[in-house]
């Protein structure tokens, strides 16, 4: 999933810009797209709807040729089971890069409202 970048600001005229990292185009077997971010060291994982933890062999990563098996999934409840909080800090919504918006002009367009496609803006509620 291609997340775009985020304008938020404080209401007061100051504007920040959040990129997160890319997500890992790996899919893991039948279940769907890897969770991690680009590069990620470890095996490629995502959560399935029921909530199991699904997990591929990472090639790339040598430490990954010991995992037992090539792939797997892991109920919850299990002594092998990876939590959502023990994955958080992998996943690729955790990695993200967060500057000022300094450019006069940005500012005024992210004021009306307006920002490039793929981008999205969040603000303060007008009362």
């Amino acid at each position: 999933m291609k997340v775009g970048p985020v304008y938020f600001t404080d209401g007061k005229g100051n504007w920040w810009k959040r990129e997160w990292g890319k997500q890992c185009q790996h899919k893991v077997f039948i279940h769907g797209q890897c969770q991690g971010v680009k590069g990620h060291q470890g095996v490629h994982w995502l959560y399935s709807k029921a909530g199991w933890f699904d997990w591929e062999r990472n090639k790339k990563d040598l430490k990954c040729k010991d995992v037992f098996g090539a792939c797997g999934s892991i109920p919850p409840g299990h002594k092998r089971y990876m939590t959502p909080e023990k994955m958080i800090d992998k996943h690729c919504f955790s990695h993200f890069i967060t500057t000022k918006v300094i450019n006069a002009r940005k500012i005024s367009q992210l004021e009306k409202g307006t920002c490039e496609d793929g981008a999205s803006i969040s603000c303060p509620i007008k009362t």
